[in-house]
């Protein structure tokens, strides 16, 4: 019921109303549309943006880390450069045995050489023989050669499968004499260089203060927060104490994608080092990353109010500008309604509206000459139908002249004569005599068998006609008429400029639920430049208004017109090989009426219309 009375409301009001109503709308939808639509794309364009610098940025940090723990690794290998260390560690001993002098020299060296390195921050360093031998090197202790149940150790199963190193993530350490030390460490199998037999592993304890350190220079922005999470999901490092509590554990890989921590939307990126098997974590708020984009948003909604403001005076100025002359307008055909013809409209103006009072002031005073022109013009196109009636020459006229000739030339004996008129009549019947579109195949085939018996005699013995026809397909319906134009069209080019005798073969085969007919000839052929135009003016141009040189245009046309693009007319030919025309019509059956199915009909009308 509102929306009737709003309705209403509408159809009441002036037209200078809904002329400024409708410049409102008109100006203020656009405008919002475009505001809003730029405003989103700039917000999601500074969004990928510094998705993508936060992305670069975090990889940047994996691979400084990474870099750092390349040189831990190249560190676990120097007992490969110490042939004393590497038989201490394949020695057979007691636990607790100590090592002899050279082995002991040889011991402080490679923790002088490990502990001096100038890159990385070793405070532990540990070496298991196999066979018994120990070193123990403890954050601020002293060494010893004893190490029971190192065997049980967490990291023991993950590195006697690789000879790579292997991370052992953030725990505590504690020196002998108790202190507390957090570290992260690397365990690293070794092996016989000779039989490759396994001697033992080396493990170098890591002080996170280094790794810590090197991250605060790296992260230099007071919005960001940036975590540290090792393979076992326990946090090595955090910046900012937002990342502290969440649970970073999952993030593994790599990505950027938008999170809501605490009420406040965050963009947050990770990356998986594939070295440690680490993760880093970076978060932004979006709001630091979108502070641009909202000095942008009220620039676009001050210019939005200041373009609508001027918006609505020119739609008022334009309103009242088209509005008073069709109040004059409007007046003076009322007066004209009432049968005052000799009034007019004063012409203020050269646009649309004094246009259009000068058509009305012209209508006006020709009203009366017009309805003259009208009656004359009705009289006149009667005249031309009774004319073109008449002119109209009766087919069954023609039929009996043509059986007058051919009685007259049997009794004269010339038997070509009685062959051509009588074949002559039967085309004429089978062109005009039926207002069906689709006949069955026979029906077309012995139309065609009749065309040529007229060009045989014209030939005599130079022309040839074979059809290879299965019975199977000659009850399948075509449309009427479409291979006389093609076996003609054979004759006038392969023919009849004096090639000499030849042979057209007409056959028709079922192909992938289809029917193709082909009509071929023994020609002089087409030059590939010819084929390739005959080829697209039956694709693509026009069909001529001048008779001849469009029969097979015709044909495709009227194919691809009846069943779809999918079906019609392709031509292949070449210098001296004769020319092929093939025809793809469906298989479609003819009712017991003579009729085509009804349902293949719905069928290829309704692909017609599609297409």
């Amino acid at each position: 019921m509102r929306r009737m009375d709003l309705r209403d409301t509408l159809h009441r009001q002036p037209l200078l109303h809904k002329f400024i109503l409708v410049s409102l709308v008109l100006i203020s939808l656009p405008l919002l549309v475009a505001s809003t639509v730029s405003y989103l794309g700039y917000s999601a364009s500074i969004q990928r943006n510094v998705g993508k610098y936060q992305g670069d940025a975090v990889r940047e940090l994996t691979a400084n880390i990474d870099t750092y723990m390349k040189e831990l690794g190249l560190l676990s290998t120097l007992p490969y450069q110490q042939p004393e260390v590497m038989r201490f560690l394949a020695s057979a001993r007691q636990e607790g045995r100590p090592p002899s002098f050279d082995e002991r020299a040889a011991l402080e060296e490679l923790v002088k050489l490990v502990f001096t390195n100038g890159r990385v921050d070793v405070v532990g360093l540990y070496l298991y023989g196999e066979r018994g031998a120990a070193y123990v090197l403890r954050p601020d202790s002293a060494a010893h050669f004893s190490a029971p149940g190192w065997r049980e150790e967490s990291w023991v199963e993950a590195a006697s499968r690789t000879g790579r190193g292997v991370y052992i993530g953030l725990h505590e350490v504690r020196s002998t004499s108790g202190a507390p030390f957090e570290v992260f460490s690397l365990a690293r199998k070794l092996r016989s260089l000779e039989t490759g037999e396994d001697l033992g592993y080396i493990v170098l304890d890591v002080d996170i203060r280094s790794v810590r350190s090197k991250l605060d220079q790296m992260s230099t922005s007071p919005y960001e927060e940036v975590a540290l999470v090792d393979n076992q999901g326990s946090t090595v490092y955090t910046k900012g104490t937002g990342l502290s509590g969440e649970p970073l554990a999952g993030y593994r890989g790599a990505g950027t994608l938008n999170v809501t921590r605490e009420g406040r939307e965050e963009l947050l990126t990770y990356r998986t080092s594939e070295v440690t098997g680490w993760t880093t974590v970076k978060t932004v708020p979006m709001a630091v990353l979108l502070q641009e984009t909202e000095s942008v948003r009220r620039s676009i909604v001050g210019i939005g109010l200041l373009c609508l403001l001027l918006g609505v005076v020119l739609s008022v100025w334009l309103s009242l500008r088209i509005t008073r002359p069709l109040s004059r307008l409007r007046s003076v055909m009322k007066r004209v309604e009432r049968g005052e013809l000799g009034v007019s409209v004063p012409i203020e103006s050269r646009d649309e509206v004094g246009q259009l009072s000068q058509t009305f002031n012209l209508m006006v005073s020709r009203l009366s000459d017009l309805g003259y022109r009208l009656y004359e013009s009705e009289i006149r196109e009667k005249d031309s139908q009774i004319a073109a009636l008449q002119s109209q020459i009766n087919p069954h006229f023609l039929y009996n002249t043509l059986g007058s000739i051919s009685m007259y030339a049997e009794l004269g004996g010339s038997r070509e004569v009685v062959r051509m008129t009588n074949n002559l009549s039967r085309l004429l019947r089978y062109s005009i005599g039926s207002n069906r579109h689709e006949v069955p195949l026979l029906q077309e085939l012995e139309h065609v068998r009749g065309y040529m018996a007229i060009q045989g005699i014209r030939y005599e013995e130079r022309l040839s006609f074979i059809t290879e026809i299965g019975e199977e397909l000659l009850g399948f319906a075509v449309i009427r008429l479409i291979l006389q134009p093609v076996v003609e069209n054979c004759i006038i080019h392969g023919f009849e400029k004096g090639w000499g005798s030849g042979t057209i073969r007409l056959s028709a085969v079922r192909e992938n639920g289809c029917m193709r007919i082909t009509v071929a000839d023994d020609g002089p052929g087409m030059e590939p430049i010819r084929l390739q135009e005959l080829r697209r003016k039956i694709l693509e141009a026009p069909l001529p208004d001048g008779p001849g040189g469009h029969g097979l245009v015709n044909v495709h046309r009227r194919i691809a017109l009846r069943y779809g693009n999918r079906y019609g007319l392709t031509v292949d030919s070449g210098p001296g090989k004769g020319t092929s025309v093939s025809l793809l019509l469906p298989l479609v059956s003819m009712r017991e009426d003579g009729h085509p199915s009804r349902e293949r009909e719905e069928r290829y009308a309704d692909h017609t219309d599609r297409g």
